[in-house]
Order: C-alpha cells, then sequence, then structure tokens
C-alpha cells in the first residue's frame, strides 16, 4: 500500500468516526443530555450536547 493511499484510507476512516460522534451528540442534544470535553487546561469538562451542536453547526456554515 502506498503511502498516498494509506493517508487516504485514514481519512476516510477519521470523518466516519467524525460521523459516528456527530450522530450521537445529536441524539443527546435532542434527549437534553450532557457531554464530556476537553477544557482549555485539558481537564474534562461536562458541557450541555445542545450547545456542542449549535458550535458544531456554526463552524460548519461559518457564521
Amino acid at each position: 500500500m502506498t503511502a498516498e493511499a494509506t493517508q487516504k484510507t485514514s481519512l476516510l476512516a477519521v470523518q466516519a468516526l467524525q460521523d459516528a460522534v456527530n450522530e450521537e451528540l445529536e441524539k443527546k442534544a435532542k434527549l437534553g443530555q450532557q457531554a464530556v470535553v476537553c477544557g482549555k487546561n485539558g481537564k474534562p469538562k461536562v458541557v450541555s450536547a445542545k450547545y456542542l451542536v449549535r458550535k458544531m453547526r456554526s463552524r460548519k456554515t461559518g457564521i
């Protein structure tokens, strides 16, 4: 397998994982649940899943 093929496969895997995480985050937001993220200091931080979904959507649209 060439380096280019390996890179393409890796990008596809990362995209699949990101899609799965986004789907779960949407489910959590609909249920009013919270999610754990890495805070600015590197420690775990609990935040609203709705907040994360809004933030994710604003990054996609560039707002």
